[in-house]
């Protein structure tokens, strides 16, 4: 704690290279969207804007399998995959990408060309006890991990991806917040939230360009405090 100001600790050796973070035992990018506690959040500047990167993991999927969504709403586009409604198609997503593949979309374009992959690395994995993560170039070595199947090793490749990823675009943002009162305060994996002076708006244009230069959707909250209600 700093006067009216608390800094979060993150850990950067976890052992799916995946960062986390804690301030006395608090997980701040798992705090409770529904007991109020967000609203203890203030901006020091004007607004809190967060940005949000929409079917995150998906579309690193679809990167690593080298599979085109439509350019609309990637849910929207499983939705009509499965036939079913959005909400439903995010959760069947995410069951599978997390769980395995579900027999009956085991034919589906997306699933298919997922299924081949985790089935390649795990080959890869192996056969030469390792495998090399893209972006990053960190390797997964067999003798250092335990327990591990294909659909796990799938998911460890998955969030280096992520961190790796998350680290160019922080990379990116910075430049663009070099000598403003804009802030980035918070990394929660699939969001970034930022301590924005409104006389600085057009800062978060900048940032918007950032996310679509790397080919990823963004939804975008704003509020007073950070529960954004």
């Amino acid at each position: 704690i700093e006067g009216e100001f608390t800094h979060t600790v993150y850990n950067f050796k976890t052992l799916t290279t995946r960062p986390s973070n804690k301030f006395n035992g608090v997980n701040y990018a798992a705090l409770s969207k529904e007991n109020g506690c967000r609203k203890s959040f203030i901006p020091h500047n004007d607004n809190f804007v967060e940005f949000d990167i929409s079917a995150y993991h998906p579309t690193l999927c679809g990167m690593l399998v080298d599979f085109k969504f439509d350019d609309g709403d990637i849910h929207k586009s499983f939705a009509s995959m499965y036939g079913v409604d959005y909400a439903k198609a995010k959760e069947l997503t995410f069951k599978q990408l997390y769980g395995g593949v579900f027999k009956q979309y085991k034919d589906l374009p997306f699933f298919k060309a997922t299924s081949e992959y985790i089935r390649t690395i795990w080959e890869e994995f192996e056969t030469t006890g390792s495998i090399t993560c893209p972006i990053s170039n960190y390797v997964f070595k067999k003798d250092e991990l335990e327990e591990m199947n294909p659909q796990k090793l799938f998911n460890y490749v998955l969030q280096n991806m992520e961190t790796s990823l998350n680290i160019e675009i922080l990379f990116r943002i910075f430049r663009v917040l070099k000598g403003k009162n804009t802030k980035l305060v918070l990394y929660t994996y699939d969001s970034f939230l930022f301590d924005v002076d409104e006389e600085e708006l057009d800062v978060l244009e900048q940032i918007k360009k950032v996310f679509n230069k790397l080919k990823l959707q963004i939804k975008e909250k704003n509020g007073s405090n950070y529960d954004f209600n």
